[in-house]
């Protein structure tokens, strides 16, 4: 009788557990970790999201250029861009751009780096230009870069993990062209926090920032520039203007000019600027960049710092997550 008993209410606690309505908050062990039920339905939510929006895109795609992707499946890609920009979730740059497939062809990492030691980076600057045979490289940086951020706030002191430290170890060139850096308005910011025992991340408006995003953008710029991928290219071009050699799978011909150059994306107007700094071959005029010159924009935000700072003197400043712990590319 009582391994009967157990066996009726082990089956009924089952029971119960079961019939439970999926739509009251509860927990879920799932493979080591708990989660509720609305997190799980929340998951689900996003995902239906993506789904929808691949849907508008097939049904605008198949509206507006009907035979695009059979074309490009079929004769491959010949995008007249290469593209570096920021993983940021908020700088897509398809969307920024309302480019259609094929038409850039795309790195991005954290902050919108470029370093002759990174393979990633380095490949994908080589397949552009020796096998597709792109016109522009881009290096867009944004305002409000969490990367930048960063690395103008205090390093962490306490012990951190694997992840933290990568974070970290990445950021630490952009770190260095704070702490080296002779523009004025970081040099300011240095001068100012000099002796503070914590910097926290600056917001958004505050000049150092947006100086320090423009200023790493230069530095990746000049990288490129310097990479062998580019200086071999310009030296093969300055040699011989008809080079044939190295044939472009996107359709072959001779080496075409290349230009390289570096943008600001204003994540708060969605407006790109320019920011004066294109190099192209030697002796070869650079084209008209249509975006208008960062100088004026980031004038224009440096007196709204002013302004902000002077109406709002008495209230604190806002914190924000530290980068290494959450926060956005």
């Amino acid at each position: 009788m009582r391994a009967s008993s157990l066996v009726f209410v082990v089956f009924w606690a089952v029971a119960s557990v079961l019939a439970h309505p999926v739509n009251q908050q509860r927990d879920i062990k799932i493979i080591g970790r708990t989660e509720s039920v609305k997190v799980v339905a929340e998951t689900s939510n996003r995902l239906q999201m993506l789904s929808i929006g691949n849907q508008a895109f097939r049904d605008k795609l198949s509206k507006e250029s009907p035979t695009l992707l059979k074309t490009l499946a079929d004769e491959g890609q010949a995008p007249p861009f290469m593209f570096l920009g920021c993983s940021d979730s908020r700088v897509s740059e398809g969307t920024i751009f309302s480019a259609q497939p094929g038409t850039l062809f795309t790195q991005r990492n954290i902050a919108n780096q470029y370093h002759k030691t990174d393979p990633n980076a380095q490949s994908v600057l080589s397949y552009a230009v020796s096998e597709l045979g792109v016109s522009h490289v881009i290096v867009m940086g944004h305002y409000g870069c969490g990367g930048v951020a960063a690395s103008i706030a205090s390093a962490p002191t306490a012990e951190i993990d694997a992840a933290s430290g990568s974070i970290q170890s990445w950021i630490s060139p952009i770190r260095n062209i704070y702490e080296t850096s002779t523009r004025a308005e970081i040099v300011e910011h240095r001068v100012k926090h000099a002796n503070a025992s914590l910097v926290e991340e600056p917001e958004i408006q505050d000049p150092a920032f947006r100086a320090l995003v423009e200023e790493n953008v230069k530095a990746s710029v000049n990288s490129i520039v310097k990479d062998s991928v580019i200086s071999n290219h310009f030296a093969a071009l300055s040699a011989a203007k008809n080079v044939t050699g190295n044939a472009r799978r996107s359709g072959g011909g001779p080496a075409k000019d290349v230009f390289v150059h570096g943008f600001v994306y204003d994540i708060e107007t969605g407006i790109v600027h320019d920011l004066g700094v294109s190099v192209g071959p030697p002796g070869v005029p650079i084209p008209t960049v249509p975006f208008s010159a960062v100088a004026k924009a980031a004038t224009e935000a440096s007196k709204a710092h002013d302004s902000g700072s002077s109406s709002h003197s008495t209230e604190a400043p806002k914190k924000r997550s530290r980068f290494w712990r959450r926060t956005s590319a």
